[in-house]
């Protein structure tokens, strides 16, 4: 009755570059189940061979009614595809059915050579193109970069997508400002764009709209602490890009805190910035402790959904 509130998306990428893992992040927030916080589930590989080897075999589809972050519910029609080269033709088929293209991509990786593929025939099938720099938690975690190395190794990422889509013709850029960039952690349970961020900030200060501060979190913009403006050029040789200062630090500072203090210090901290936890979460291992913990700060799938309902159009 209602096709403007209906999204019609293709999940694409590189192999394991965490599609399957995204798609159950989605079904474990829209499906009140115990959920195991240490098995990941690969909820769509429904197949025993898939189940084996660890790999999608087959397009698997998944119907999900999710809210945005103005709390209106949307159906979205979601269709996890391969990476392996082997079965791009899945690849092909899932984007002539779907009305836009979510693009996974490992944040160390980068672009490999299914993602260059999979962008093409996103451009040659006309269908506008989302990406989602998944597995963020590698840079923190396994790589160990500083936020500002972090943010670098982002912007030559997102570079290279652009670059390829130029190549091809399409005539918009990814970009986070511009509402079609989402970070993500598939194995940790946590996802934001830089709208549903600065709703954090916006939402914990009550004094600023967060679409403002949404303009202002990427690129060559920096904080001017006394005059309190946002500017092209830094105040000093201090000053650190606003992703950095207000977007990568807290981040890291989430990780190294949850990671590193325990018992009531911890529960206090969480606390403090919203995050409610029992006595017996904090006996958790790191892993599921971290999940648990994050997934709660970035209000889970929100921001992503704004995403596709601003980017990608209805079926009608």
């Amino acid at each position: 009755d209602h096709p403007n509130l209906i999204r019609n998306v293709a999940l694409i990428g590189n192999l394991h570059h965490g599609k399957t893992m995204l798609l159950d992040l989605l079904v474990q927030e829209t499906h009140l189940l115990d959920w195991s916080m240490t098995k990941n589930m690969r909820y769509t590989d429904t197949r025993f061979d898939e189940q084996k080897r660890k790999i999608s075999i087959k397009s698997q589809p998944m119907s999900l009614v999710m809210q945005n972050l103005r709390d209106k519910s949307y159906l979205i029609n979601v269709m996890d595809t391969p990476g392996h080269v082997n079965f791009s033709d899945e690849q092909t088929a899932a984007l002539r059915i779907a009305d836009g293209a979510i693009v996974v991509i490992d944040c160390v990786e980068g672009v490999m050579a299914q993602t260059a593929r999979g962008l093409r025939h996103a451009v040659e099938e006309e269908v506008p193109v989302c990406v989602v720099l998944n597995k963020m938690d590698r840079l923190i975690l396994e790589l160990k970069l500083p936020p500002t190395d972090a943010y670098h190794k982002i912007h030559h990422t997102l570079e290279e997508v652009n670059k390829i889509l130029s190549k091809c013709g399409y005539s918009k850029k990814v970009s986070p400002e511009l509402g079609n960039v989402c970070f993500a952690s598939s194995e940790y349970g946590w996802l934001f764009t830089l709208e549903s961020y600065a709703k954090i900030y916006a939402d914990y200060h009550e004094n600023f709209d967060e679409k403002d501060l949404t303009k202002r979190l990427w690129g060559d913009t920096y904080l001017h602490k006394k005059k309190r403006v946002f500017r092209p050029k830094p105040e000093s040789s201090k000053n650190k890009r606003t992703f950095v200062e207000f977007v990568l630090e807290p981040l890291y500072k989430i990780h190294s805190y949850i990671l590193g203090s325990e018992g009531d210090a911890l529960k206090r901290m969480l606390a403090h910035v919203g995050i409610q936890v029992k006595n017996e979460d904090l006996l958790m291992n790191p892993k599921p402790l971290l999940k648990k913990c994050l997934s709660q700060f970035f209000m889970n799938s929100r921001g992503f959904v704004s995403m596709l309902v601003e980017q990608f159009p209805s079926p009608v």
